[in-house]
């Protein structure tokens, strides 16, 4: 969230005030920090009396040059020079375009993009009789015979507007090939206003360069260093085969960087249409928005150009107005800001930047994601935003008095803020400080900086002191798992704040394998799938998750194989499939992640081949999905052990050069790898209306739900075994011994409920659990209730199915 976001610092028009000179002072980091940077100094006359005198000094061949050059910029980038018997003289091309990939013309930047297969003629002039020489000119084009698809005459005259038209459309009609005529008008427009005048002063020797030293900064420098290589790798459009999206991430680079060095407006917009096209190609939905984003917010903050923010806006509106996302939509608010600050510096009215009837239609956008409790972090960011509406409708109407109920606003959005570990914070940070430029000696104001403070102090104290757990878990091995699951435990739980997201990850990535090496594997998958989840959530913002999340993958799809949970697993290789196709990885990375998918591959084959006959023929629908994740190891043990032989010799998948006995052997060897060994429980299927039952053992005890498999109780269950194996992880070190061998709960939905139920019969080792079934176990209004009944069901089971010293003493010290 940028900072034209802030409300404006001077609510009364007090005349106009340069958007970039605002935001310059206010965030200097944003823009070059180079010194003394080379300019060359041309006036409008000066250039109209050299091209005028072009014949008189004899630099016809100086100003062909010149010419190219300025098409190259302007026009089209991929020109090449005719010289010897073919090209030069009167009737012939100055110079055309030469063909190039479709890819290529997508990358390009300066100019106008085009597709790379068109044929363009160029034919530049200095002759007095401009008309003349244009009609010569295109006319010995044409005889050549090259089939031009366009013709370009560039003349240093000046040529009336009507008669340049006529012409243009005269010569158009004649041949069939449409003809353009720029004159001297266009020349110096492109050189004087769009500050190309290092070309007249490099091919015309006009004008001066100031002499005075460049001195990069710092920043600059390191800028610099970064657009050179990304334009590098740009450059190459076999580069990012496979990773369009990675491309269009890269494009947007390197325009913000252009503009945060202040490269002239023309390369900096070059930049940002590249990244516009590359993202209507082959680009996300953010990344539609954001490259059109970015390229109107520039045009204010850097060019001072309010009339295109104007423009844009429509345009913008109607794509970012399809977003249910509140980040999204942020860019949307951002660029309504833009018109806010405009009306109040008097570059714009209400009634020209539509203001009004723009602020209704994102208003009506946001309040219905304000209004959805089941996306708390979605809902808080729009209710954020519509505070900022409501903070400048009260500055744009000059009423003041109504601040004070947007403070209150903003301290209940603080409170509710409170253990929303995705909520952008900083972004609400920002925005109340800021406000103190308007708030005054408000008591309301005064109250929120307070609560401001407390909050940012506890935020900020927990994930500290939870950094300091993380460090000691990390200097922990897996010999102590017990360990780092009581400080990884604690750690995740203070780390739950986005700005934090990369130690959390780690966090929770170590919790899984904790877990995972205690053999309590549904805590580890519990923890695997809210690592991969936080990876996905940061990755939505930057257009793809880290790398990181492969790992973490990978280590999920190990998990739910020792489970033998198939959606599980087969989700999880789906995913990793996907990534290994769409990620930057290196070669090597991506050869590793195939062997690892092969490894996979072989390990569910194994297993596939030991499952009972009842098993099997509940998989039979599952070999064309095997197929379709690339696990053809899989799918054949699974078809032969279906008694498919025939339609495997058919599809070839055994040769037919190997013996019955050959196929029975090589699979007998696969059947009998450890991994089939070492897999546990029941097959996991998730069958709609069939009876499934989960399981875990701790301590040598089994611990069993089953239940009829919907939706809500396949969560239901899972939720209730990974809490059961986290409580109990954290009472293996305590003097405790299981009774029993077994442990069953019976899981059930019910109408009519408002609370959850659990009662135990002692006499049978077992329990009942009625859920609700209008309670979702995600429901975060409902969050503190569940987790506190999940923690009371943990001590339920503890209580009754285990014997150790101080029953009340040991569970004080668990809760």
């Amino acid at each position: 969230m940028s900072d034209e976001s802030s409300p404006p610092a001077n609510s009364s028009p007090s005349g106009k005030r340069s958007p970039s000179g605002f935001m310059r002072k206010l965030r200097p980091e944003y823009y070059s920090d180079t010194e003394d940077r080379a300019s060359y100094v041309l006036d409008k006359p000066a250039l109209e009396y050299h091209l005028d005198t072009i014949t008189k000094r004899n630099q016809t061949h100086d100003f062909e040059i010149f010419c190219r050059k300025l098409c190259e910029r302007t026009i089209c980038p991929h020109l090449r020079p005719q010289t010897g018997p073919e090209g030069g003289g009167d009737s012939k091309a100055d110079t055309e375009t030469y063909p190039v990939t479709e890819d290529v013309a997508a990358l390009t930047y300066v100019g106008q993009p085009r597709d790379g297969s068109e044929r363009w003629a160029f034919a530049f002039s200095a002759k007095e009789r401009w008309a003349q020489k244009v009609r010569s000119d295109v006319e010995g084009l044409v005889k050549t015979g090259r089939g031009y698809d366009r013709i370009i005459c560039i003349t240093s005259r000046f040529a009336k507007a009507k008669d340049r038209a006529r012409l243009e459309d005269e010569l158009t009609k004649q041949y069939s090939i449409p003809v353009t005529i720029h004159d001297r008008s266009w020349i110096v427009t492109e050189i004087i206003e769009k500050d190309r005048k290092d070309l007249a002063f490099n091919y015309l020797g006009i004008g001066q360069q100031k002499d005075d030293p460049l001195r990069l900064g710092p920043t600059d420098y390191s800028r610099a260093r970064q657009l050179a290589e990304t334009e590098k790798s740009l450059d190459d459009p076999e580069a990012f085969e496979g990773m369009e999206r990675q491309r269009v991430t890269e494009a947007l680079i390197a325009a913000k960087l252009s503009r945060n060095l202040e490269r002239p407006r023309t390369e900096t917009d070059g930049r940002f249409l590249r990244a516009i096209r590359l993202a209507e190609a082959d680009g996300s939905y953010r990344q539609k928005l954001e490259a059109k984003y970015e390229q109107i917010w520039t045009a204010f903050w850097w060019f001072d150009d309010v009339g295109l923010v104007n423009d844009a806006y429509t345009e913008f509106e109607k794509l970012a107005l399809c977003a249910t996302h509140s980040k999204n939509l942020e860019f949307l608010c951002n660029l309504n800001q833009l018109l806010v600050i405009s009306i109040v510096h008097n570059h714009l009215s209400r009634e020209e930047c539509k203001y009004d009837e723009r602020t209704a239609r994102l208003r009506q956008a946001l309040e219905p994601i304000a209004a959805d409790r089941d996306q708390p972090n979605n809902r808080l960011e729009a209710v954020t935003s519509l505070l900022i509406l409501r903070l400048n409708d009260a500055l744009l109407e000059q009423q003041r008095e109504r601040l004070s109920d947007v403070w209150r606003d903003y301290a209940s959005v603080l409170d509710e803020a409170r253990g929303l570990g995705e909520f952008d914070a900083d972004r609400l940070e920002r925005m109340i400080e800021l406000g103190g430029n308007i708030a005054g000696n408000d008591p309301a104001y005064n109250s929120l900086i307070e609560k401001l403070a407390a909050f940012v102090s506890e935020r900020t104290g927990e994930a500290e002191g939870a950094l300091i757990l993380l460090k000691r878990a990390q200097k922990l091995d897996f010999s102590d798992n017990l360990e780092m699951i009581r400080l990884l435990g604690k750690a995740a739980i203070g780390l739950t704040k986005k700005e934090y997201a990369e130690s959390l990850i780690d966090a929770v990535q170590r919790l899984m394998l904790a877990y995972r090496s205690a053999g309590l594997l549904w805590a580890a998958r519990s923890s695997g799938i809210f690592a991969a989840a936080t990876l996905a959530i940061e990755g939505e913002e930057n257009t793809q998750p880290p790398v990181g999340i492969i790992p973490t993958l990978k280590i999920w799809a190990w998990i739910a194989l020792a489970m033998r949970h198939v959606p599980d697993l087969l989700h999880a290789i789906q995913v990793l499939n996907g990534a290994r196709e769409v990620l930057p990885l290196e070669e090597e990375s991506k050869a590793k992640v195939k062997e690892d998918l092969y490894e996979l591959d072989l390990a569910l084959g194994s297993v596939l081949l030991n499952l009972e006959e009842d098993d099997l023929r509940k998989l039979s629908s599952v070999p064309d999905v095997l197929e379709g994740l690339g696990l053809f190891t899989a799918r054949t043990a699974l078809l032969y052990a279906l008694g498919h032989e025939d339609l495997l010799r058919a599809d070839g998948s055994l040769p037919r050069s190997e013996s019955d006995e050959d196929v029975s052997r090589i699979l007998s060897i696969l059947a009998s790898q450890p991994v089939a060994e070492q897999t546990r429980g029941p097959l996991i299927l998730n069958i709609a209306g069939e009876r499934q039952t989960f399981e875990t053992r701790i301590l040598g005890m089994t611990i069993e739900i089953d239940f009829d498999e919907t939706d809500q109780l396949i969560n239901v269950a899972a939720i209730v075994l990974g809490s059961l194996e986290a409580f109990f992880s954290t009472s293996l070190e305590q003097r405790i011994m299981p009774h029993v061998e077994r442990f069953h709960i019976k899981l059930k939905a019910a109408a009519g409920l408002s609370e959850p139920q659990f009662d135990i019969d002692k006499l049978d080792m077992s329990g009942e659990l009625v859920w609700p079934i209008g309670l979702s176990p995600a429901s975060f209004d409902r969050h503190a209730d569940i987790q506190q009944f999940l923690a009371i069901i943990s001590g339920q089971v503890l209580v009754t199915t285990c014997m150790f010293d101080n029953p009340k003493k040991l569970l004080d010290k668990l809760f």
